[in-house]
């Protein structure tokens, strides 16, 4: 399945568009708007740039998946195991994009229509995330990039009525510092690394079709980050449902969160999908996803959004590791450390990611493991073996 670049663009500006980034955005207000929005650039910023390289364009010059690169560094072994990893992140994105959609879809639900129900909300979404999965791919991607251009219509439309309707606040509470803030654009980035090899491995031009990827979900995340930052430091609330439950456009924030929601998660879905195929390689791809759908609305149905901060530091602790070190392997030594070292190396990145949150760096925990660890590997090869990449 070869995918077009701007075919590429829509698919990544799709995956952005998403209740789940508006409210990790609404997060960062504690900061004001001049700090909100400075943390949400430079947390982009850091979050794509590794996004583009280790991830989007070595799967596109190798013609493998992104956890598929990893072969040549930690062996198939590694594979397996970051396979699975990476299934059951993705498992659980499902569930709380499902979540969120229809704790949304309620709220604006309730107001207009006086009725609400958690089965009904997140099966609709579900239902629809199954259509998209069984779609011919030809005609998924011409309803797909209609939908997305829908999409960011009526976002545009939304934002022009919250900062219509608001003026700025002066928040108080929240004890979020600017590194804390960064790094949750970070980890949103992150969460997409080991899927954006799934779509760019088929291409023919691997590194502008990494670019016009990354570009995608850059312009779309940034947005939708500030529309949950300017939702609270305009409206004063946090609540971005009730906001525009509220608001004259409910009717299309309906239909923006259902269909948002399907664009993103059905990605999450195929790509899960896409994992536990490389470890049993028995089905069709697209109906493990069907699977996965089902499994994550069942848990939807039961979750709670308690932890989605803690969920977002897990994904940056267990990924950054994997492609700091894919990274210096492949684009600074052109060789590899013994796979036992490899790991020792990613196991101490993922148990230290924790410890490093509490140096709470201005650039983020990410950056500074990403330097940390990719130091600490450039040293080992000085005084160890060597190894040709597989």
């Amino acid at each position: 399945m070869t995918i077009h670049l701007r075919s590429l663009f829509l698919l990544w500006l799709g995956a952005a568009i998403s209740i789940a980034e508006i409210v990790t955005g609404t997060l960062v207000a504690p900061l004001g708007w001049h700090r909100g929005l400075l943390a949400i650039l430079v947390g982009h910023l850091i979050g794509c740039g590794l996004f583009l390289l280790p991830a989007a364009y070595l799967s596109a010059l190798r013609q493998q998946s992104a956890i598929g690169v990893t072969q040549s560094v930690f062996g198939p072994w590694g594979v397996r195991l970051f396979s699975l990893l990476n299934a059951l992140q993705l498992l659980g994105w499902t569930a709380v994009m499902i979540v969120n959609a229809q704790v949304a879809m309620n709220g604006i639900a309730q107001h207009l229509f006086h009725y609400r129900s958690t089965l009904v909300m997140a099966s609709i979404v579900a239902v629809l995330i199954i259509i998209w999965l069984l779609l011919d791919h030809q005609w998924l991607f011409r309803i797909n990039n209609l939908v997305v251009i829908l999409l960011a219509v009526g976002m545009l439309l939304m934002m022009g009525g919250i900062m219509a309707q608001g003026h700025v606040h002066a928040l108080t509470g929240g004890q979020l510092t600017f590194g804390s803030a960064v790094e949750l654009n970070v980890t949103m980035a992150l969460s997409w690394l080991p899927l954006i090899g799934d779509y760019t491995q088929k291409t023919t031009q691997p590194w502008r079709a990494s670019w016009v990827s990354v570009c995608g979900y850059f312009v779309g995340s940034v947005a939708m980050f500030a529309i949950g930052l300017f939702t609270v430091v305009l409206t004063g609330q946090a609540d971005f449902t009730a906001v525009l439950a509220q608001s004259q456009w409910g009717l299309v924030a309906l239909l923006v969160i259902v269909f948002s929601t399907v664009t993103t998660t059905f990605m999450d879905a195929y790509s899960a999908a896409t994992n536990l195929n490389n470890l049993w390689h028995r089905g069709h791809v697209n109906l493990w996803g069907v699977g996965v759908t089902v499994v994550g609305w069942a848990i939807a149905l039961g979750v709670s959004m308690a932890y989605y901060q803690n969920f977002l530091y897990a994904i940056g602790a267990v990924f950054t590791p994997l492609f700091a070190i894919l990274a210096v392997s492949v684009f600074i030594l052109h060789r590899r450390l013994a796979w036992g070292w490899n790991f020792a190396w990613w196991l101490i990145g993922t148990l230290g990611y924790s410890w490093l949150q509490r140096l709470d760096f201005i650039g983020g925990t990410t950056l500074l493991l990403l330097v940390l660890l990719s130091l600490a590997v450039y040293l080992t090869s000085r005084f160890t073996r060597l190894y040709a990449l597989d």
